[in-house]
This record gives structure tokens, sequence and C-alpha cells, in this order.
């Protein structure tokens, strides 16, 4: 099952209902027992936290450049960049990768998901590239790929024996057999892979 990339405003409210459950402390819902959460790339969950906190010293710099009139509408711009940030890690966090024994749901945090029938991932490597792009989308040159990841770096490559037919939502179904997403190790995916599959 395809959940194509939602309207900015859907995205906004994950993003600020994540930054909420993790402020709270709630521990994200595992709706099925045997459940493997599988982490995305803590590469980009570095660079995410590198660019939120690099902002708040430079916000109280160019404030103090920006004319005092135009100062309230810069706070709310920076604010909102900040909690933006947060947000994003949040969600990466609240909306991991899973495994069962019967599905592998791909998760982009905010922008989409994927849910594969367990039997038809048959594998999982590793496999650093970029992909252009952002959520789930086709990849150029190979019309039987997807990628699924918040940012264009991924760095595990699933294959799928049968293909998938999916529909991405632009009209066009293609049957699938290569998914690229981004996690911390490809290793942690054969694990759990081995596992749902006992």
């Amino acid at each position: 099952m395809v959940t194509p990339k939602p309207p900015m405003s859907h995205r906004a409210r994950i993003l600020s209902r994540s930054l909420c459950a993790v402020i709270a402390r709630r521990t994200p819902p595992r709706s099925e027992r045997g459940l493997t959460a599988i982490r995305h790339s803590s590469e980009l969950r570095s660079m995410v936290m590198a660019l939120t906190l690099t902002e708040i010293p430079v916000a109280f710099l160019v404030s103090g450049i920006v004319p005092p009139p135009a100062r309230p509408f810069h706070a709310l711009l920076e604010l909102a960049l900040v909690l933006t940030g947060f947000g994003v890690l949040a969600a990466l966090v609240r909306h991991p990768h899973t495994v069962s024994s019967s599905r592998v749901v791909l998760h982009t945090g905010f922008m989409g998901s994927l849910e594969l029938p367990r039997p038809a991932v048959r594998s999982a490597s590793r496999s650093m590239r970029t992909i252009p792009g952002r959520g789930l989308r086709r990849v150029p040159a190979e019309p039987t790929a997807v990628a699924c990841s918040v940012g264009g770096t991924v760095s595990v490559r699933l294959h799928l024996d049968p293909p998938v037919p999916m529909d991405l939502g632009d009209g066009e179904s293609a049957d699938v057999d290569t998914v690229y997403v981004s996690a911390d190790t490809p290793e942690a995916f054969v694990r759990a892979l081995e596992a749902g599959a006992r």
C-alpha cells in the first residue's frame, strides 16, 4: 500500500504532533506484536540536528541587524524554522521503518510511506547513492525501482520477489522489484527480515 506525499498542511500536523509526543515522552504506538523498528539514517538525523542548533545563534545575530519594526516577524520566522527542524527529528524518531512477520512498512517520517508484503522482501543490502528528490519517488533510469527517504541519500537496497505493483499517485502503475531507503545499517534490515521469516 502506497501513502503518497501528503499536502503541506498535513505534513505540518505530523511534525507538530511528533514534536509534542517526544516532549511529552509518549512511546510510539506499536499495533503489532513482534514488530521490529529500523531507525532512519543517523547521518540524516545528525545533519538536521546540526542545522537546527546552528540556526539558534544565527537567529540572534541576524536579529541585531534587522530593523526594529521587522524583528517580531523575523523572530516568528526563526521560531518556525527551529521548530520545523526539531519536528523533523521527532517525526523520524516516531515513524521508523518497521518489519513484522506479515509486512514491511517504510516511512519517510512525514513525506509518505510504503507498505510491502513481508514475503515479497527477499533481501537487504548496503547501497550508498544519491537519488534526486524527497519522499516516496521513482528512481531515474530504473523503471522498476522506487526510493523512500526524507533526503536524497539512501543507504539500503531492498530486493522484492515477486515484484510488487505500485501506483505512486502519478497515474502510472509499475511492478517494482527494488526499493531504496535510508537506515542506520542494512544489517538491521537483514536481521529483522530473517527474524520475521521464522
